[in-house]
């Protein structure tokens, strides 16, 4: 196997060009190709903190069949792996994975102390005698195209750039819990997300966005914030708007695709004014619709997957 190895939080443009060169050995050798990545995440089993994610590990296969990767390794990252040298973690490969070649990033690090970079790659896999492919880095506009720089974009709701760094636009999902109801009473029932703890938020604020249940691709405004217009204290939330959607949604699985931050959470000083909003942000999702579903439909049905839209 020629396998791409990395920590791979996002499978995003860079990472995907790791993943064409491990493609493109594999067709020159009549060999097959994979990822090989570690769980849980090097950074969160070595800060010893909760490590802020762009995509859960079911969130991670998800993507992994849309980008039509054939074989995806996970290899436990343990306290044991983390003290292996940069030669011991080569023969930890050898033992589990019949690989025939590897390719990394320009900025891999492996070892003890992250002590192993890409030109030590190279030398101690080419003497196993395995092809090393080491990838530059993909730039964007001016900027260096990484986890950690969607992650801080994600974070600051710009989610429009992340989208084109990713390659895709930037997702939540989980199982629709009961909420306080209050959505449903203005005529506005919103799906309640409930949220892993280690996954990464965007800003508070309303979004336009899609929600796919069912193998059905909705329009949806979404909504992340505390809901300050009515008095409680409460934890953080989202929750989405299915525009043209009818039935029951409690507790089924739902995907929350992000387009675009249409406007900070605020508060209002009475319900006919949030109403007022609400009825424009409807407007705008809808708008936003038109423009991003169809790009979105390609990528999702590019596993084969049946899906069908709506609005």
């Amino acid at each position: 196997m020629i396998a791409a190895i990395g920590a791979f939080d996002g499978f995003h443009k860079g990472h995907r060009e790791l993943f064409s060169r491990a493609r493109e050995i594999a067709a020159q050798r009549q060999d097959s190709w994979g990822v090989i990545t570690f769980s849980p995440h090097p950074q969160s089993f070595l800060n010893g903190k909760t490590f802020l994610m762009l995509f859960t590990e079911k969130e991670k296969d998800f993507i992994a069949s849309k980008l039509g990767i054939p074989e995806l390794v996970r290899l436990p990252f343990t306290r044991g792996l983390a003290e292996l040298s940069p030669e011991e973690f080569i023969e930890c490969l050898e033992e589990r994975y019949f690989l025939q070649g590897v390719v990394i990033g320009e900025d891999f690090r492996f070892g003890k102390g992250r002590s192993g970079d890409a030109r030590l790659m190279e030398l101690l896999a080419s003497r196993k005698g395995w092809e090393v492919a080491v990838v530059p880095p993909v730039v964007v506009g001016e900027n260096k195209v990484s986890s950690s720089f969607i992650r801080t974009m994600v974070l600051a709701g710009d989610v429009v750039d992340a989208a084109e760094l990713l390659g895709y636009p930037f997702f939540l999902s989980g199982r629709v819990v009961h909420g306080e109801g209050r959505g449903r009473e203005l005529g506005i029932p919103t799906a309640n997300l409930c949220m892993p703890s280690e996954k990464v938020v965007p800003d508070r604020g309303v979004y336009s966005g899609a929600v796919l249940t069912d193998s059905k691709l909705f329009p949806a405004a979404v909504n992340v914030g505390y809901n300050p217009t009515f008095e409680g204290q409460r934890a953080l939330r989202v929750e989405a708007h299915l525009l043209d959607y009818e039935g029951d949604i409690y507790n089924k699985e739902i995907i929350i695709f992000f387009f675009r931050r249409m406007r900070n959470e605020m508060r209002f000083s009475d319900v006919k004014e949030l109403l007022s909003r609400i009825k424009n942000d409807l407007s705008e999702t809808r708008n936003d619709w038109d423009s991003w579903s169809g790009s979105l439909f390609e990528w999702l049905v590019r596993d084969g997957q049946e899906i069908c839209t709506t609005g």
